[in-house]
């Protein structure tokens, strides 16, 4: 019985924000007019569109893929310094200052720089892998140096080479780590990429529908764009969450 309390209370605390946040929301959307604050109806009819809209699926296809090639990038980079870093003192600390430069780069000065240097499809993706990039290594970094000591310090002594310790020993141990990273790194990406797609313009993108409502003053739409991005990164997070928390199990 007390159990069932808990959850219930624990379900209220959680749902409190956003009961209040809409509440707000409906509140404020009463005293201005739907350019400004559309209300949630409109905001669910404007949403119920977009979703029925195949120009929506082209432009979530666009961003998604835009997304994945910018982790790809990032990810597989953060993991091969970050194991550098675990295995090397000197490597550790020559990349620490690096990823403080990526960790202070202006995102906007910076997709401005790359539309002059290079065009609005890739842009995007540059300046998310860059951004997330600081973010990643640190995860991994972490991962990789929680990874037991004195086990590699045994291994080595048998004369165990790197390739092995990595595809035996680092890479299990850092497995739920890594699926947490990945989890969290992916929707990092996707909201860095709208957010650049805005900026860059970028064709057939979640960011250029952005920009087009913003044009038209529809701000519903603007506002059930935002939300289905919130919603889809959300997911994503959850979802290799829940896989890392089975892997840490299985382990």
């Amino acid at each position: 019985m007390k159990v069932n309390k808990d959850k219930i209370l624990n379900l209220i605390f959680i749902l409190l924000p956003f009961i209040c946040l809409f509440t707000i929301w409906q509140v404020g959307s009463l005293f201005t007019n739907e350019f400004i604050l559309p209300s949630l109806f409109e905001t669910l009819l404007a949403t119920g569109k977009v979703l029925v809209s195949g120009k929506f699926y082209l432009s979530l296809l666009g961003t998604l893929l835009r997304t994945l090639i910018a982790f790809a990038i990032s990810f597989l980079l953060a993991f091969f310094l970050a194991f550098w870093s675990r295995v090397s003192r000197r490597a550790d600390v020559t990349i620490a200052p690096v990823i403080s430069v990526f960790r202070a780069l202006p995102t906007i000065a910076v997709v401005l720089l790359l539309l002059m240097w290079t065009n609005s499809f890739i842009a995007p993706i540059v300046v998310t892998s860059l951004v997330v990039l600081p973010t990643t290594y640190s995860a991994l970094r972490d991962a990789f140096f929680n990874v037991d000591g004195d086990l590699i310090r045994a291994l080595k002594l048998f004369e165990v080479d790197q390739k092995t310790l990595l595809k035996k020993v680092y890479v299990p141990s850092v497995l739920p780590s890594t699926l947490l990273a990945i989890g969290s790194g992916l929707s990092l990406n996707l909201k860095l990429m709208v957010a650049a797609e805005v900026i860059a313009a970028t064709a057939n993108s979640l960011g250029f529908m952005l920009n087009s409502s913003k044009a038209l003053f529809e701000t519903a739409k603007m506002i059930a764009i935002v939300l289905i991005t919130v919603v889809i990164g959300l997911i994503v997070e959850l979802t290799f969450k829940s896989i890392s928390k089975k892997v840490g199990v299985w382990q």
